[in-house]
């Protein structure tokens, strides 16, 4: 009973350090620019991704092991953002009278840049042998002076594993006992980047309605990256892995097939009142 209730318990805690840059500047000819970087820190003895169907804690007799990096944790973090009003149209340098100020007139160019670092990796054991009123995760270790990567997770020959299951304690070990490992492990899955771009144009039809017809280009330059950020099964922002971490599975260290989302352009748009 008492394990039970432990689902039920807001008994979370986190600690949260970082370093927070922001520089934004409004230049003249219609110029903004906006730059932040995080460096950071999180620690946590639970994650927003647990859920009682999937739960990632130890025995109420070991609660001290939850408390490791939170799943979440990005310790890098950098955001360009720009936008450029086209110099045309009324009020601007060139094309600013008649037709050619109805058509050239009122556009804007943005964009956004994006880098982070990838979030840490949990490595867990299905195979767990130990009663459910003690522990409902098995955690292996990392065993000493051994590298977690066959591969670099980056740059990978994906029919070929990228973590190496003989450095860590093996499935079999796992009879009444739960491992030695971190709840998560603080060796990390691949980073990620982004580049989006916009180009806008606003149309004032009269005093009170505005039409802006729009443009967008997410991911131009068609990056892919080892995890699940910006995809239909991801809202996050963090990105879950892209490789199996069950070091009972055949399978494990293997590519499961995950990738960033491809590029992706829309046109819209919007009338304002």
């Amino acid at each position: 009973m008492q394990h039970d209730r432990g689902l039920n318990e807001n008994q979370g805690s986190s600690t949260y350090h970082s370093f927070q840059l922001k520089v934004e500047h409004r230049f003249t000819r219609g110029i903004w620019a906006l730059l932040t970087y995080t460096n950071s820190k999180l620690i946590t003895n639970s994650d927003n991704a647990e859920t009682l169907l999937n739960p990632t804690y130890f025995s109420p007799y070991e609660r001290s092991r939850n408390r490791s990096l939170a799943v979440e944790d990005v310790p890098q973090a950098l955001n360009i953002a720009y936008s450029y009003e086209l110099p045309f149209g009324h009020g601007k340098r060139w094309l600013n009278q008649g037709w050619p100020n109805v058509l050239s007139g009122g556009w804007t160019f943005n964009g956004v840049y994006r880098a982070q670092s990838g979030i840490p990796f949990q490595i867990s054991s299905s195979r767990c042998n130990v009663p459910s009123q003690f522990v409902d995760f098995c955690s292996p270790a990392l065993l000493p002076g051994d590298s977690p990567f066959l591969q670099s997770p980056t740059h990978f020959d994906p029919s070929k594993p990228v973590l190496n299951v003989s450095s860590f304690e093996p499935a079999s070990s796992f009879d009444f006992y739960t491992g030695r490992g971190a709840r998560v492990q603080n060796f990390r899955q691949p980073g990620y980047s982004d580049f989006d771009i916009g180009l806008s144009k606003s149309v004032r039809i009269t005093e009170r309605f505005t039409f802006q017809l729009r443009g967008d280009a997410f991911n131009v330059f068609n990056a892919h990256h080892f995890n699940t950020i910006g995809t239909f099964i991801q809202s996050s922002g963090l990105g879950g892995s892209a490789f199996n971490t069950d070091v009972a599975s055949p399978g494990f260290g293997t590519w499961n097939g995950n990738v960033s989302s491809p590029r992706n352009i829309q046109v819209s748009g919007r009338v304002s009142f």
